[in-house]
């Protein structure tokens, strides 16, 4: 089996985990309490729908600065956030969009080029530590350790929040987007967002 491109691992893989979370958003959209899915949580002790989706959009970006030595949006004095801070669905559903317009920026040639010179901060430690939390990884090594893992597992706590709501979504909307193009053609109904 040939070896999968930086390109597929990592651009390739955000832009279809943020189009699972845009399709499920927009699937939510339609539900008539829609505005009350802000601040719910799976847990007490977990971050509400708002924060998921906030951290699911964190990595694709720092990733796409990286590569680009450009920075593409505002950061927080931490760096833990970017942009404003989302208080209705249409601004959370924009950011969505607006991560998937940075992701499209990188082409595989650029991501292929500086994979293995590109480092991005993986936290390594408990932010106390400040600085000595984090260590300087090369691009692959944090994508597949930390930026893929972390971009899934908020966009799935997403998916299970609004299914608990009652939010008309099943696996179809999370496969969707990972299926092969001649996959989807033989689907009927299959869209990707």
């Amino acid at each position: 089996m040939a070896p999968v491109p930086f390109y597929d691992i990592s651009i390739g893989c955000y832009t279809k985990a943020l189009r699972v979370l845009l399709r499920i958003l927009k699937v939510a959209s339609e539900h008539p309490d829609v505005a009350s899915f802000l601040d719910s949580r799976l847990a007490p002790d977990m971050f509400p729908l708002l924060l998921q989706v906030r951290i699911a959009t964190r990595h694709p970006v720092r990733l796409v600065e990286a590569l680009t030595g450009k920075q593409l949006v505002p950061w927080n004095e931490a760096g833990t956030n970017w942009g404003q801070l989302e208080k209705s669905w249409p601004e959370l559903v924009a950011r969505v969009k607006k991560t998937l317009e940075i992701l499209a920026q990188v082409g595989p040639e650029e991501a292929e080029s500086k994979a293995d010179d590109t480092k991005l901060p993986m936290q390594v430690g408990p932010e106390e530590n400040g600085a000595d939390a984090f260590r300087q990884v090369p691009a692959a090594e944090f994508t597949m350790a930390t930026g893929i893992p972390e971009t899934l597992f908020h966009v799935y706590i997403t998916y299970a929040i609004l299914r608990s709501k009652g939010v008309d979504l099943g696996k179809k909307d999370i496969l969707i987007p990972f299926l092969p193009d001649y996959v989807l053609n033989d689907l009927p109904g299959a869209q990707v967002v």
